[in-house]
């Protein structure tokens, strides 16, 4: 059995609104990521993640849905995702935030889980120099060939996933992704591949890429 839990309850603070919910093109952001998980024959089910207020939102999907109440953080929203699964064997992590993710980064993910690994992120190599910075001073230039720009979806091996995150609560550990709960406790973590266009809405400015995306995409179809 392999499920999704959709990370859609944001309270849009520093977006200045619930960014998952706006609509562009006939569709509200979260529906973009909803229809590409729909493609994605392997995953049984979906767990939306919603803000209490919420919960009774319309979706429509033809894969089964389960809702759930988000938490203060990401980290807790996914294992209240986590929790409400009864059975599972893999399980996708998506954010919302990022409408543009495809079937084939999740498909890879998926695959690799199956192959053996404890997780796999998606992700992309960074095409930029990376500079560590304290206090306004340079102090490292990192190997650029090392360096990759995480994403989501993130797949991984429900029963450790569900385990990292029981360790993190337990030791007081709140982390930006998945992936750095699961390597607390040594588990292998590969990459299958990301792309810039898979980019997180996070400010207003944001929804003007969004928009000349999807235009391109309507365009070339």
């Amino acid at each position: 059995m392999i499920g999704c839990i959709l990370l859609a309850g944001g309270k849009g603070n520093r977006f200045g609104a619930k960014k998952q919910f706006l609509e562009i093109n006939g569709l509200k952001i979260f529906e973009y990521s909803l229809k590409t998980i729909e493609r994605v024959e392997e995953i049984d089910f979906v767990v939306v993640v919603l803000p209490k207020e919420d919960l009774d939102i319309e979706i429509k999907s033809s894969k089964k849905i389960i809702r759930v109440e988000g938490g203060s953080e990401r980290q807790f929203s996914v294992y209240s995702g986590l929790r409400a699964i009864a059975d599972c064997d893999i399980v996708a992590i998506h954010d919302s935030a990022r409408p543009f993710a495809t079937v084939n980064m999740f498909r890879e993910g998926i695959n690799n889980v199956k192959a053996g690994w404890d997780g796999s992120i998606t992700a992309y190599r960074s095409p930029d120099t990376i500079k560590r910075v304290i206090n306004n001073e340079i102090v490292e230039t990192l190997n650029r060939d090392e360096i990759y720009v995480v994403q989501t979806p993130q797949v991984f091996d429900f029963k450790k996933l569900l385990k990292a995150h029981e360790y993190a609560l337990e030791n007081n550990i709140l982390a930006t992704d998945d992936s750095a709960l699961m390597e607390k406790l040594g588990y292998r973590i590969t990459l299958n591949e990301g792309s810039f266009f898979n980019f997180k809405i996070t400010y207003l400015k944001d929804l003007e890429m969004v928009e000349c995306f999807i235009k391109g995409e309507k365009m070339k179809s």
